[in-house]
């Protein structure tokens, strides 16, 4: 039986195997242990830290440094004539109305007191 291994390197094109990105290429941007098992990937994956396992590397490389940027990973990947996958722009945080609310609890107005007099009633018996 033959088996090729390839070389775990900054700038191979590979295919993300396990999760959410699942058969999504990416492009290895950074080693991160001596012992090449947890390496960082970017493309049309998030860019992350990620188990070797995980991974099917292919013998396609690509020209990038060592923790490269996304938009240098994508021009990489568009050379090796990978389709890209536009990500989503980033969500607009949630901005307060303009009008501030005051926190103080709100005071209830004073019951006046009625100028007419009680009904006195049957007394009650015991």
């Amino acid at each position: 039986m033959l088996v090729i291994f390839m070389v775990v390197e900054i700038g191979r094109l590979c295919v993300k195997l396990v999760g959410r990105d699942a058969g999504k290429e990416c492009l290895i941007i950074d080693i991160l242990d001596k012992n090449k098992t947890f390496v960082m990937i970017d493309g049309n994956t998030r860019r992350r830290k990620c188990n070797v396992n995980h991974l099917e590397i292919l013998p396609q490389k690509a020209d990038i440094k060592k923790g490269a940027s996304h938009e240098d990973v994508v021009k990489a990947l568009e050379k090796l004539g990978v389709k890209i996958i536009p990500k989503a722009p980033p969500r607009k945080k949630k901005t307060q109305s303009k009008t501030k609310i005051s926190t103080a609890p709100k005071k209830k107005p004073a019951k006046k007191k009625s100028k007419t007099k009680k009904k006195v009633g049957k007394p009650k018996k015991k």
